[in-house]
């Protein structure tokens, strides 16, 4: 094995490591002195992949986004997507991402986590592929599933699906976010909760606001 791909190869090993260490107790908890240790390295050594703790962060959020994404067009894809009207496959999407963060509520965690790294880098606006992405340019699935639904008819042609589009996924993460910080004094059950608000955003599909 050359150096070239030694050092490619210990470079995505510290990620993946800070990856499950942000994951277990927030990216922003993680040192570049407990990646190293996780990946069986030293600390030295991490510098040479990564030219600050701010780049291997970086690529660390980057790993997960990517990760996440790719969850989610796993389970869509089970689900049988490619017979679907877009309304459907809009539905789907939805219920994956929910069913996702409620059996992981780890990955909730790091995304907060990561928002707080990212503006302490002051990097917030200048980081633009995390999701939900623009709108305009995205191939995600929910993203995908809108514009299919209006060509099929199974989406009201004056919806804003743009605007559905930004306001779902946060939605979906601000009700978590404080489900699991127990921010409530809500005594109803949190899966009840974001059924509930699914079925809301998929009226207004139907329905323009």
């Amino acid at each position: 094995m050359s150096q070239e791909e030694v050092r490619k190869r210990n470079a995505q090993l510290v990620v993946e490591k800070t990856l499950e260490l942000g994951l277990q107790k927030g990216v922003n908890n993680v040192s570049i002195r407990d990646a190293a240790r996780a990946a069986g390295l030293t600390e030295r050594s991490v510098y040479r992949y990564f030219e600050n703790r701010e780049e291997l962060i970086l690529s660390t959020i980057y790993l997960f986004w990517d990760k996440l994404t790719k969850t989610i067009h796993q389970m869509i894809a089970q689900g049988g997507s490619a017979d679907l009207t877009g309304y459907q496959q809009v539905e789907l999407v939805f219920r994956a991402y929910i069913k996702l963060f409620l059996e992981q509520p780890e990955y909730i965690r790091f995304i907060f986590s990561a928002e707080g790294e990212l503006n302490s880098y002051g990097l917030t606006a200048s980081i633009r592929a995390r999701p939900p992405g623009r709108f305009d340019t995205s191939t995600s699935s929910m993203a995908c599933a809108l514009r299919l639904g209006q060509q099929d008819g199974s989406i009201g042609k004056d919806v804003d699906v743009k605007m559905f589009y930004y306001n779902a996924y946060d939605a979906i993460l601000g009700i978590i976010q404080r489900q699991l910080l127990d921010s409530t004094e809500c005594d109803l059950d949190n899966a009840q909760r974001l059924d509930h608000l699914c079925r809301l955003f998929l009226r207004s599909l139907r329905e323009p606001i």
